[in-house]
């Protein structure tokens, strides 16, 4: 197992409960967040795909100055000036030294493991310590904002694979790419610049953007019809899409990931995509803008495992309101 490697675990899994697709914590902290450097942890900062990656951050991430390393540079920054954006999660309910004794890395519960993007500072206590990276520990961590991210099964059962690929993780995440990611900087930014703690697990409704859908195009990434079996992780089965989009009774149109990550950067006009999350046994189903990347609508359902019709028909009836 490489240095890397072994970094990366120490950041992936703590033990806590908390539901968001898109929050933020502990808001006194973010004007200290502001006069930090922001490390952006990768595994090569140079490779091709990382300053693609890299561009995006550049534009975009106006809270705090930014710099970009390698996984195994973070404890040479845990400091008062420094805060910190990496890909991390936790698993509930599991101690993850038993999980990861002797470097094994395997037999985790998909029922209990989130993974997400994280925007973190070290603690005040840990500040006020000797600040010497062995004794650095999760708890000494304090996080101001996560966003969740849908990964396919494979991924979530090894979450470790992520540090192994690109900062594109190799299509392991869906909820990815450079257009998604733009917008992904520009929401967690703008809940950073209010100031206020934000927890989106609870429903959003933004009446005055929804009711352009009553003309305008839905667009639907397909990677949401992947039908997943909980008993086996199986995904390599897909919803019928007539089932799934019958109760939309708007216009829509079904298009690739791929290609709807290029049309986010592309196109300079306002549409609107959906947006599936699946993290763990937690399913988010929202709407986003694709200029600001603010999420319009947005509603959480526990111990849902996929996409179904009733998802597309709520949001048919809210669209529908005058």
């Amino acid at each position: 197992m490489t240095i890397k490697i072994r970094l990366a675990f120490l950041f992936l899994f703590i033990s806590f409960v908390s539901k968001a697709q898109i929050s933020v914590s502990n808001a006194d902290e973010i004007n200290k967040i502001k006069n930090t450097t922001t490390y952006i942890a990768m595994k090569d900062p140079n490779s091709v795909i990382a300053k693609e990656y890299a561009a995006i951050f550049q534009k975009y991430w106006t809270i705090s100055k930014i710099e970009f390393i390698e996984y195994s540079d973070i404890y040479k920054y845990l400091n008062s000036k420094s805060s910190f954006l990496t890909i991390g999660g936790y698993v509930t309910d599991v101690n993850s030294h038993t999980i990861y004794s002797g470097g094994r890395g395997f037999g985790v519960d998909y029922s209990h493991t989130h993974i997400y993007l994280e925007l973190w500072k070290c603690s005040d206590k840990f500040l006020g310590k000797s600040q010497d990276a062995k004794d650095f520990k999760e708890k000494d961590k304090t996080q101001i904002s996560r966003l969740e991210l849908f990964t396919d099964f494979p991924t979530l059962m090894m979450p470790s694979n992520l540090y192994k690929t690109d900062y594109d993780a190799d299509g392991h995440i869906r909820n990815w790419g450079l257009g998604l990611f733009k917008n992904h900087i520009q929401n967690m930014v703008s809940y950073l610049n209010k100031g206020t703690e934000k927890r989106l697990f609870s429903e959003i409704v933004n009446a005055n953007e929804l009711k352009k859908l009553n003309k305008e195009t839905l667009y639907i990434p397909d990677y949401i019809f992947t039908k997943f079996n909980m008993f086996t992780g199986d995904e390599s089965k897909k919803h019928d899409t007539k089932d799934i989009l019958n109760d939309y009774k708007f216009k829509y149109e079904i298009v690739s990931s791929t290609d709807l990550n290029k049309k986010i950067l592309n196109d300079d006009s306002v549409f609107y995509y959906l947006q599936y999350i699946k993290s763990s046994t937690d399913k988010y189903v929202s709407v986003i803008n694709s200029q600001t990347g603010e999420i319009v609508y947005s509603v959480y359902t526990p111990a849902s495992y996929n996409i179904k019709s009733g998802d597309l028909k709520d949001l048919s009836k809210v669209i529908a309101k005058k």
